[in-house]
């Protein structure tokens, strides 16, 4: 009797740690999925500013096609520019000065074309 006890009990113990195995490492491709997820998420955009001197028929609308990326909405940018400079209307005069937010994708390519151009 005491053997037929010990056979369960090993056999109870045996399948208790393969659950526990099998919950610790489902546990763990669960974690490090979710970590890895949020580091592709939070990639590190940064936002340069331009100071931009508001020129004769020069509109926010213009303004706001010349500095945006491709990707990016027109309307966002106009918005943007807009809080940055706390304006109430989409109003500009010339001889003002605008600032405009750049991300560094748009500020590569207008310096590599400003180089390009200089080399002319």
């Amino acid at each position: 009797m005491n053997q037929y006890l010990c056979k369960i009990l090993v056999k109870r113990s045996i399948g208790m740690r393969k659950k526990l195995f099998f919950l610790i490492t489902l546990t763990m491709v669960v974690c490090l999925g979710t970590m890895a997820l949020g580091a592709q998420r939070q990639k590190e955009v940064k936002i340069y500013y331009k100071c931009v001197a508001i020129q004769s028929g020069d509109t926010l609308w213009g303004i706001a096609q010349k500095y945006k990326t491709e990707d990016q909405k027109i309307e966002h940018m106009i918005q943007e520019i807009m809080v940055l400079n706390e304006m109430r209307s989409e109003n500009i005069r010339s001889g003002e000065s605008l600032i405009v937010p750049l991300k560094k994708e748009k500020l590569q390519k207008m310096q590599s074309a400003a180089t390009l151009q200089s080399k002319f």
